[in-house]
């Protein structure tokens, strides 16, 4: 395995729902790419994640109440203001993959926040297409779905199985 690429980078709620492109060089005779992408923390704590929902519910009741009443806003509000407190908030940062001929070779949408993931000439993990691995640049795109920490730490690494190796 030779080492094709890595990278490090402190996300915050200001990159949420944007997309960062990494271009890495594939070579010659590449046989199995592998990536390996993680980032935290995962979760809020508890308090973080209460005071966060709290505030949302609380937003999200104004707007309805201006649109339907306050009667119906507050029975919303009831309902949903108890589910809110006990849910955790979390990031999600998923891994798509263009290959050097531009074509779309598929995307990891995951829950995780430590993937593995793999794509080779005869097999790739789930969501990810096999096949030729054009020589060149490919692009691994990291989309920051929500982004609720005030940082979040991502790590990528990507590796490559060379035909001469194997």
């Amino acid at each position: 395995m030779i080492q094709l690429f890595k990278a490090d980078a402190t996300l915050t709620p200001a990159d949420h729902q944007t997309h960062r492109r990494y271009v890495f060089e594939v070579p010659r005779e590449c046989e199995q790419l592998e990536f390996w992408v993680r980032y935290a923390p995962k979760h809020l704590t508890e308090p973080e994640s209460t005071r966060l929902a709290e505030a949302a519910v609380m937003q999200q009741t104004a707007a309805l109440a201006a649109r339907v009443g306050e009667s119906l806003a507050a029975e919303w509000q009831a309902g949903l203001g108890r589910r809110a407190n006990q849910s955790r908030l979390s990031n999600l940062l998923t891994v798509s993959l263009d290959d050097a001929d531009g074509t779309y070779r598929g995307a990891g949408h995951r829950q995780s926040n430590d993937q593995r993931l793999m794509v080779g000439r005869a097999a790739a993990s789930p969501g990810l297409v096999a096949g030729p691995l054009p020589p060149g640049a490919w692009t691994l795109t990291i989309s920051a779905h929500t982004l609720v920490s005030a940082q979040c730490e991502l790590s990528i690494q990507i590796g490559a199985e060379m035909a001469s190796s194997c």
